[in-house]
């Protein structure tokens, strides 16, 4: 019976019982002071094998934390007032907000032609060697990146590429 119980407390120790068990375990070591002794000696050991190092505790060492705890004086300190809303920070932080809205919309809005004889020069230029231009374009752009579509489709190209060297 003695070699079941320290057979459990090692299995305990290292994690490897289940609930029920665990649970059964720490009800009669709640009840047996030979048995909380005997899995603080494994503790020990467990926590020697695994980093070579312990340090030892009293085994009262949390309760005079507990009753230093409950000496201490408490002190009812008045809470800080909270600031109140400055309107008027408020106010101008919601202004900002709209007129740079407004800005990056303006931004993104394209101008109209003012010369509408501009488009007459697109006309004339594009005839076959323009078409001809387009194709050798794709044709370049097909034979060094695979993953480029230029049909119809535009793909999402990234801005900048992250290149990582190691360092010594």
């Amino acid at each position: 019976m003695q070699e079941q119980i320290n057979q459990k407390l090692s299995q305990f120790i290292d994690d490897e019982l289940d609930a029920a068990q665990s649970l059964e375990l720490l009800a009669a070591i709640r009840e047996d002071d030979a048995l909380q002794e005997k899995l603080r000696r494994y503790q020990i050991a467990s926590q020697i094998l695994k980093s070579n190092e312990y340090s030892a505790v009293n085994r009262d060492f949390a309760d005079k934390i507990h009753q230093q705890l409950r000496q201490e004086p408490i002190y009812f300190m008045p809470r800080p007032k909270t600031n109140p809303v400055n309107w008027q920070k408020a106010g101008l932080a919601v202004a900002a907000s709209i007129v740079l809205a407004v800005v990056w919309l303006a931004s993104k809005v394209e101008p109209r032609q003012s010369n509408p004889f501009n488009s007459v020069g697109v006309v004339a230029h594009s005839g076959t060697s323009a078409d001809y231009m387009h194709a050798r374009f794709k044709d370049y752009l097909q034979a060094h990146d695979n993953t480029l579509y230029v049909n119809t489709v535009q793909a999402a190209q990234p801005y900048a590429r992250v290149v990582g060297y190691p360092q010594e």
